[in-house]
This record gives C-alpha cells, structure tokens and sequence, in this order.
C-alpha cells in the first residue's frame, strides 16, 4: 500500500509544480516593460499601440507567451481579425501547455473560428442568399393561404349553358321570321324572306347583312322583280348568303 500511494503523491506535486511554475512564467512577462506598456495600452483602449508593445515584445523574445495571448484577446474582441486570433490563441498554448487557462483558450478559439466562418459567408453573400429565399418562401406562403381563402369565398360557379337552354343576346334566326313552309330544301347558300309592310331593300340587305348594299339580293330576285323598288307585301325573297 505504501509504495503505491508514494509514487501517486509524487506524480500530484508533479501536477502542481507545472501549475505553479506556468503562472510564475506567467507573472514574470507580465513584468516585462513592453508587455506592462501594452497593458497599460489596453487599460486606455488604445489597442493600436498595444498591438505594436506586444508585437515587438515577440519580437525580442519570440518564446514569450503572455503577449500571444494579449494579442490574440485584441484580434478577437477588439480589432477583429479572426485568423490571426486563433494564431495566436493557438501559439499561446503551444508555449504554454500545462496553462491553467487551456480550457478557457480552446472555447475561445471555437467561437473565433464560429466568428470566421460567419463572416466568410457575409462577404460571399451566402448569408444573404438564404435570407432571401426564407422570405420567398414565406411569401409563397402567405399567396398560397390567400388563395385558399379566396377560394372558399367565392360563389358557386353558375349552370352552364347547354345545348337545350337557349343562349342569350343571340340574333333571331331564319325560321323565326320566315314561316317554315317557305324554308328552301338546303340553306347552304341562301335563305328566303318574306315581304312585310314597310320593308325596302335597304331594310332587308341590313337586317340580313347589316350595310345597306342591297344589290346581292335584288340580282338573285330580278326574275321576280321590275326595279329594286317593286315589292309587294307577302312575297318571298331569295336572300344569298354574305
């Protein structure tokens, strides 16, 4: 029991020790004169001189991490620069790989890259696009639940009209102003009218032709007539067809 609980009380001050000696390293550049003027930089939000302090406290000592990790903090929050946040969020940890703060870094590169990625696709109009089609799509909703609507409050579409059910508006036939008997065997070129009191050729060339040019009807009649003017009530015209 004893030499197995020595070797765990070793590896546990082990742990510790890194701890310890990672805030130390830590607090010993934070002492460092650029890294305190960055700092004080970053106390004023003057982060453009902060950025310069830390870049040439790199610079000088290219080992130190507590600059990363400042300089990261202004690219992600302060002068957004994703990519080179995650750098130097990255290269923090690759100083420091026993840091208390690894948790704390590794979420914050996740909504970097989250950050970065949003971005990517604002710039390519990605996000845009799919923010236009919802709106389509939610127009074509909203026509289609009118349409809807429209069609329930519409009024039951009346009867047709059929072939037994007389249509309106249209102009008396033949048979109904001339009687059947005078009717010829076919009516593919002409049709016969009967004579009424006050009727003249001019009458009759509009009431079947609809102009006053009569001479179509006087020439199919001329074996029957004198002059244009000789008609008599009752007799029967030969009326061709326009």
């Amino acid at each position: 029991m004893r030499s197995i609980y020595l070797p765990l009380c070793i590896a546990t001050l082990m742990l510790c020790g890194c701890d310890k000696d990672t805030k130390g390293l830590d607090e010993k550049e934070e002492r460092n004169p650029l890294v305190k003027q960055g700092q004080s930089y970053m106390e004023i939000n003057d982060y453009a001189k902060a950025e310069t302090a830390f870049k040439q406290a790199i610079e000088n000592k290219p080992n130190m991490a507590r600059p990363c990790l400042d300089l990261a903090i202004i690219y992600h929050q302060y002068k957004p620069d994703y990519v080179s946040a995650i750098f130097y969020y990255k290269r923090y940890l690759e100083l420091r790989p026993d840091s208390e703060k690894t948790e704390f870094i590794n979420e914050q590169i996740k909504k970097v890259q989250i950050a970065l990625a949003n971005a990517i696709l604002t710039q390519s109009g990605a996000v845009q696009a799919m923010q236009d089609l919802k709106q389509l799509q939610q127009e074509n909703a909203e026509l289609k639940r009118q349409l809807a609507a429209l069609r329930r409050s519409a009024p039951a579409t009346s009867t047709p009209i059929t072939a037994t059910q007389p249509k309106p508006g249209l102009q008396k036939t033949v048979t109904e102003t001339v009687p059947k008997s005078a009717m010829p065997a076919s009516q593919a070129t002409h049709k016969i009218y009967t004579v009424v009191a006050g009727d003249n050729l001019t009458k009759i060339a509009n009431k079947f032709y609809g102009n006053d040019d009569y001479e179509a009807i006087y020439q199919a009649n001329k074996d029957r007539m004198k002059s244009p003017g000789d008609l008599r009530v009752g007799q029967t015209l030969v009326i061709p067809n326009p």
